[in-house]
């Protein structure tokens, strides 16, 4: 008899650590699901002049073009 006893407090806590987990789980989904999610700020494009310098940089302009161009981009920001 005592041995039915236990196996029925055995069953018991299996059931309720049943019910926890899968309550646990689900409530976890729910939670995933209904958050918002966290946007991306759109990709800054560089510049002009940071593309000019690294053009520079790189050693595709010569230090003549490179101060000419950069002439007139200072001049087009005047003219805004």
């Amino acid at each position: 008899m005592m041995h039915s006893g236990s196996n029925a407090v055995f069953w018991t806590v299996t059931v309720v650590v049943a019910w926890v987990l899968v309550s646990a789980v689900a409530a976890g989904i729910a939670i995933r699901l209904l958050r918002p999610r966290r946007r991306q700020p759109p990709p800054t494009l560089p510049s002009p002049l940071d593309i000019l310098e690294r053009r520079f940089a790189a050693g595709e302009i010569t230090r003549e073009d490179f101060d000419e161009a950069r002439a007139r981009l200072r001049e087009h920001e005047l003219d805004l």
